[in-house]
């Protein structure tokens, strides 16, 4: 190629991109060309090439400068017209309040930035212990610390972290927060720190993390349950209560959340549970109900004392919600909780019904078994229950019925399935014990209930029974053994006489002798909601279990 000597510019493509690469050689970066110059040329062209680099980097460095200064301006006017915001703001406030004749001391103040940190070392951690939390295959492994605060100011959400170790090789850390939104100054509350599955852990490291104030607070009455019930079922216990918002001030409160600890006879935590209220808040004089479920571990441990305290938030007209703190608000009793039969549904209703909402269990009566036999010949035993009552509802009847033959316990039936048995209704029940030719005797354990006056909550029904049709089938056992059993096909209709529809109907469709005893029953619970004056059929082919049928009676339930 050739160099242009008054431009510096290659000859074949008017690049300007040019590098020396050897004596008296020069390269074209952008095409590639070689020329060879005279050593006079070549040094006055490295001269003129080295003038032309110290220009460009000249006016790179004049036009950053140029840069940073213009930045530099405009920072500065920025903080100008802030500070000019500020100073204007505070003089208008200033003649504001001058105008309206305020005191100092009514003056309002600009707030500083307050350091809502505490020092972690005011939170005591207890000795940890490993515990299992859990039955059976599902035990879980847990790490059960206990914090105090000492710190002398209440805690907000405060949290602990754990760091496990094989000797001296870190396995995990984990992490949990306190069970409770706000740890008053004194109290005390457990944690259980989830631990590294499947590996040895021989040792921890605990530290508190860092620690602070509720945003906002304010002091006020320490609430308490109305009514309490600490309730064991086998190896379930949870503590229900009813709340009550009785503060003077007429003010609403929200955010109830509840910490159930319990205590072995030596002081030792063996078991805790947190809840919530199960209304989000409470209008002045309104009240609610809050089942708690307390993980419990030490089983071999008897429950020998518990407490519980109650954090809530007073509700603002703007929807804004303030944590409450009050004092002593930890309340402990001594003593086990209630033990029930494991099989009882036992709702928190039940159990929270003051004593004239009870219904007396006296009321319920099971009437004498009869002997009978399923379609392959097994022995078998009709119940009915009945509410011998004259006046009251029962809601939700249930109880464990135990069987006996002779001295030698056979096992137990669950009444259950049943909303609400009228007074002198029948409820019919199967009780099948397995190798079993007699029951000589039966105990019931009955669920507390409560009670409803008439005419109670059922939705009238007309049930009319249009036909019967007595049949003989067969059953083949382990394609050895046939068996023949008798039935009967009941078909009629279910109208509803009222203004409402009613969502769902339960009828149960029993079969009695001549006697009027119970010879088998079947329940008919896929019937339609049904239309104000319209009506459902209905057709259930039942078992006959006993001696032969002579009527037929209905039993109905609505939603």
């Amino acid at each position: 190629m050739t160099i242009d000597l008054q431009t510096l510019k290659c000859g074949e493509c008017g690049s300007s991109v040019l590098k020396r690469t050897g004596l008296n050689e020069y390269t074209c970066e952008h095409c590639g060309s070689v020329t060879l110059v005279e050593d006079k040329v070549s040094d006055r062209l490295e001269r003129v090439l080295d003038q032309v680099k110290n220009e460009a980097g000249r006016r790179l460095a004049a036009e950053e400068a140029l840069r940073q200064k213009l930045m530099l301006r405009k920072a500065g006017i920025g903080v100008a017209i802030v500070l000019g915001a500020v100073l204007v703001f505070q003089v208008v406030g200033l003649l504001f309040f001058k105008s309206r004749g305020t005191s100092d001391a009514q003056r309002p103040t600009v707030a500083a930035l307050v350091d809502r940190t505490i020092p972690t070392d005011g939170v005591k951690l207890g000795e940890p212990r490993q515990v299992l939390v859990g039955s059976g295959s599902s035990a879980q492994p847990k790490l059960l610390v206990v914090a105090r605060n000492e710190t002398g100011k209440p805690l907000s959400r405060a949290s602990i972290r754990a760091v496990y170790y094989d000797g001296d090789s870190r396995l995990d850390e984990r992490s949990e927060t306190l069970p409770i939104a706000v740890l008053e100054p004194g109290e005390s509350a457990p944690a259980l720190i989830d631990m590294p599955s499947g590996k040895n852990v021989t040792r921890q490291e605990l530290r508190v993390q860092k620690l602070s104030e509720p945003y906002s607070s304010v002091q006020g009455p320490r609430l308490a349950f109305a009514r309490a019930r600490l309730v064991q079922q086998g190896e379930r216990v949870r503590l229900v209560g009813r709340v009550a918002n009785d503060r003077k001030d007429a003010t609403a409160i929200g955010g109830i959340e509840v910490l159930v600890t319990l205590y072995d006879d030596a002081g030792q935590v063996i078991g805790f549970g947190h809840g919530y209220g199960q209304a989000n808040e409470l209008a002045p004089g309104a009240r609610t109900s809050v089942d708690v479920s307390i993980a419990r571990f030490g089983r071999a441990a008897a429950i020998a004392a518990w407490d519980y305290r109650i954090g809530y938030s007073t509700l603002e007209s703007s929807g804004a919600r303030t944590p409450v703190r009050s004092a002593d608000r930890v309340i402990r009793t001594a003593g086990g909780p209630e033990n029930f039969n494991p099989d009882l549904r036992l709702g928190t209703d039940d159990l929270l019904a003051e004593d004239s909402e009870r219904f007396d269990d006296r009321q319920l009566e099971l009437l004498p078994l009869v002997d009978g036999r399923n379609n392959i010949q097994q022995r078998l035993f009709l119940g009915e229950l009945v509410n011998r009552s004259t006046d009251a509802v029962v809601l939700a009847p249930g109880g464990v019925i135990s069987r006996y033959s002779g001295n030698k316990f056979h096992g137990t039936t669950n009444i259950a399935g049943l909303a609400y048995l009228y007074p002198g209704e029948r409820f019919p029940i199967f009780l099948e014990p397995e190798d079993m030719e007699r029951i000589t005797q039966t105990r019931i354990e009955w669920k507390p209930m409560r009670r409803a006056a008439l005419p109670g909550p059922r939705k009238p029904m007309e049930v009319k029974v249009t036909g019967t049709k007595a049949e003989t089938g067969s059953v083949l056992l382990n394609f050895s053994q046939r068996f023949t059993y008798k039935s009967v096909e009941v078909t009629g209709s279910v109208k509803n006489p009222g203004s409402s529809i009613v969502g769902k109907v339960r009828l149960w469709v029993s079969l009695r002798d001549r006697n009027g005893q119970l010879t088998g029953f079947k329940l008919v619970d896929n019937l339609p909601a049904i239309a104000p004056g319209e009506s459902v059929p209905f057709q259930v082919n039942v078992e006959q279990n006993g001696r032969d049928f002579a009527s037929v009676s209905t039993l109905y339930q609505t939603e």
